[in-house]
């Protein structure tokens, strides 16, 4: 699913026209809404204009029972900032707009059957892992779209050389697509996208954004239009790279003009998939589909996070409830940091994709030097799917977003869920950060990574049994990680490991 929003500024808009500056957070299936001074709106459904919210008596859902937004100084209303409902009444909200296990995109679909397999014999929650080694070549669609009363201003040329051109810079990206996953494999995967010429719509824009009309139907209207044009024109999908069911892993719809939709409606930007698989040539089935307006400039964070769920199989690594932050602006599959310049997958599903340079036990007595930018690892394992991976991640290059920098140590439990931010033995997340300060923000949802996250002397230089945060297991067992010294942040840092009694 697309990265979830933190704060972002995004702009409604009324019936009349008038826009609204607001910031966002949550993601496709649950988001809050807040005026720039921090009142929460909320769309009237009826009227479609956005009010002041105010919260119903069971905290269930937010009421369009306040005024209009911007008729009236809020400051006048005794309203409180910052209104929410329970919880539970989020995950409900997650939950329905998630729809059946059944009636997931083709990415989910594989990873359920890993899980299959991890869980057979095992009580618990449910894993969400990737599922297979991604190396070599892969190969892409990326679709474009224009309409008769909206023409495309970014040329097929420019797309092509933001998806796949070495070294490319346009609109103040560091790199292109192609490039990112070059980097971050470590050279292991080539990513490329076949890019179409504009396709123009049957209808009007308005046609497919009509508000009234329950997304995604549009947007699968709208794609599987584009899709009858390529088949009829004889258009070649013999390169593009399918799963082992012959499903196309990825196809990216880029749509002219800017998003004039309101939040999960029209063709507000979304990743799902068509109704039913699409049959593109004999060997080809095309299901999952992520979809995007271009405005006046094309970024690279939400295009990489999305292919990363359909070529990798990546999960999201935050929370759809938004009562944690997941694993904050550590990692592409979370916040990912900056829309030009999103920063590196993390160890875990780097090293489920094959691309780890190396993968080092923790021993007992050892002294053990990792590189920053090498895809170098370390590894304490309790069986399987529990286990400790190590990383150093400096603040430069891809990494300059991180919030942090120093020795990442990942606590991974596969069997886990990032939903799950209670930290207890029965729930916990998939990938977690240990964070050295011992607040444990990003579970609290408190930030989205802060400079007092990561090891590294002077300030944190153990992590141990008896150390806050420690090294146990999630059912409190000695993992036997004992490291007692680790160096100072750096292109390299070494740590040693205490001596077995």
């Amino acid at each position: 699913m697309p990265v979830p929003y933190g704060g972002e500024l995004v702009t409604l808009f009324n019936p009349d026209g008038t826009e609204v500056q607001a910031r966002a957070w949550g993601n496709q299936f649950a988001a809050v809404l807040e005026s720039l001074d921090g009142y929460t709106l909320v769309q009237d459904p009826e009227t479609g204009f956005f009010h002041y919210a105010t919260v119903a008596t069971d905290k269930q859902d937010l009421l369009p029972e306040g005024p209009r937004f911007d008729t009236v100084d809020p400051a006048e209303l005794d309203l409180p900032k910052h209104l929410r409902v329970r919880p539970e009444a989020v995950a409900e909200t997650v939950n329905a707009n998630r729809g059946q296990d059944e009636d997931r995109p083709r990415w989910e679909i594989r990873r359920a059957e890993r899980r299959a397999r991890l869980t057979v014999g095992r009580p618990g929650p449910a894993p969400a892992p990737p599922s297979a080694h991604t190396v070599g070549n892969y190969v892409g669609l990326c679709l474009l779209v224009q309409f008769p009363d909206v023409q495309g201003t970014i040329t097929k040329d420019q797309v092509e050389a933001f998806c796949n051109e070495s070294g490319y810079t346009e609109f103040g990206n560091n790199g292109s697509v192609r490039d990112y996953f070059t980097e971050v494999s470590g050279g292991k995967l080539t990513y490329q996208n076949v890019v179409t010429a504009y396709y123009t719509a049957k209808r009007d824009r308005a046609y497919y954004t009509d508000e009234t009309v329950p997304q995604p139907v549009r947007a699968r209207e709208l794609i599987t239009e584009a899709l009858d044009h390529l088949v009829a024109d004889g258009f070649d999908f013999s390169t593009l790279t399918t799963d082992d069911a012959d499903f196309v892993r990825a196809l990216n719809v880029f749509y002219a003009g800017p998003r004039v939709n309101n939040w999960a409606k029209g063709l507000w930007p979304h990743s799902w998939h068509l109704d039913a698989s699409y049959p593109a040539a004999p060997d080809k089935l095309i299901y999952d589909y992520q979809i995007t307006n271009m405005g006046s400039r094309l970024t690279l964070r939400t295009f990489c996070h999305e292919n990363g769920h359909v070529i990798c199989d990546y999960p999201d690594l935050y929370d759809y409830g938004s009562e944690g932050n997941g694993i904050g602006n550590y990692c592409l599959m979370c916040g990912g940091g900056s829309d030009v310049n999103p920063v590196h997958v993390n160890a875990y599903l780097k090293n489920a994709s094959g691309w780890a340079s190396s993968l080092s036990p923790i021993e007992p007595g050892t002294t053990l030097a990792v590189q920053a930018g090498t895809n170098e690892f370390l590894i304490k394992r309790r069986n399987a799917t529990e286990y400790f991976i190590v990383e150093n991640r400096q603040r430069s290059g891809r990494d300059s977003a991180l919030p942090d920098e120093g020795l990442v140590i990942w606590h991974v439990d596969e069997l886990g869920s990032n939903d799950n931010e209670q930290m207890t033995p029965a729930q916990h997340y998939e990938c977690s950060l240990e964070q050295a300060d011992n607040h444990f923000d990003l579970e609290h949802a408190a930030n989205m990574g802060d400079t007092s996250d990561l090891y590294g002397a002077p300030f944190a230089t153990a992590f141990g049994s008896t150390s806050a945060p420690n090294s146990r297991w999630w059912d409190g067992q000695k993992s036997g990680l004992e490291i007692d010294s680790i160096s100072a942040p750096g292109p390299k840092i070494t740590i040693t490991t205490t001596a077995s009694p």
